[in-house]
């Protein structure tokens, strides 16, 4: 029974119920109703999702590490490093500011982006196929809480106002935030968290687990 209704799938648009069939590669099935993409050929979702992670986790880091901006008011320079703002706010007081942009910005993006990376070495020596199977339950709740494209467009909110009355260098890691957005909305949008599942039974399916089963 379990394996029946595996095999089933919802618009999650319009709520219409298909039966999932395989594809050939690199094609995707659609609604029969609305035309929503329901999921795409699972041959290479792993291989995908881990090329995405690691170029995202790359432009992460540099975006942590070095300046987003240069400020400089009547002649005072300020060097905007986005671990530092997170400590800015705590310091000053603005502990839920904070707290949010610690976990929306630093914290929830990191995790994700470790997840996916994790299911590929999971993936690649065939072993813990539960403990992947609740990584990809989390990944579904957490990728929710991961925002660095709102807190970009704040940024470029910001600058509007700054640009009447202070001089604006942007450095490497604005540049490399905004690759990063663009990378990880790319990411969200061809990488499924069911097709990783199915991927993952198949992956599995002729193995015996001795761990993780």
């Amino acid at each position: 029974m379990s394996d029946s209704l595996d095999e089933l799938i919802i618009c999650s648009k319009c709520h219409k119920l298909h039966r999932r069939v395989k594809l050939p590669h690199k094609k995707v099935a659609k609604c029969s109703h609305c035309g929503n993409i329901l999921y795409s050929s699972v041959a290479d979702t792993m291989q995908k999702a881990i090329a995405f992670a690691i170029t995202a986790l790359t432009l992460f880091i540099i975006v942590n590490i070095f300046p987003i901006l240069k400020v400089t008011i009547a002649s005072e320079q300020t060097n905007l490093i986005v671990p530092e703002m997170v400590y800015i706010m705590f310091e000053n007081g603005f502990i839920v500011i904070g707290s949010i942009l610690l976990i929306v910005v630093l914290l929830a993006p990191f995790i994700v982006l470790l997840s996916f990376i994790t299911l590929g070495v999971l993936s690649y020596l065939k072993i813990y196929k539960h403990f992947a199977r609740k990584i990809i339950l989390f990944l579904i709740i957490s990728r929710q809480w991961a925002m660095v494209d709102i807190f970009t467009i704040s940024i470029l909110v910001a600058l509007v106002k700054l640009f009447g009355y202070a001089e604006i260098h942007f450095g490497v890691a604005f540049y490399a935030l905004l690759l990063f957005v663009i990378v990880d909305i790319f990411f969200l949008k061809t990488i499924r968290p069911t097709e990783l599942w199915i991927y993952f039974d198949r992956k599995y399916s002729d193995r015996k687990y001795s761990k993780g089963s």
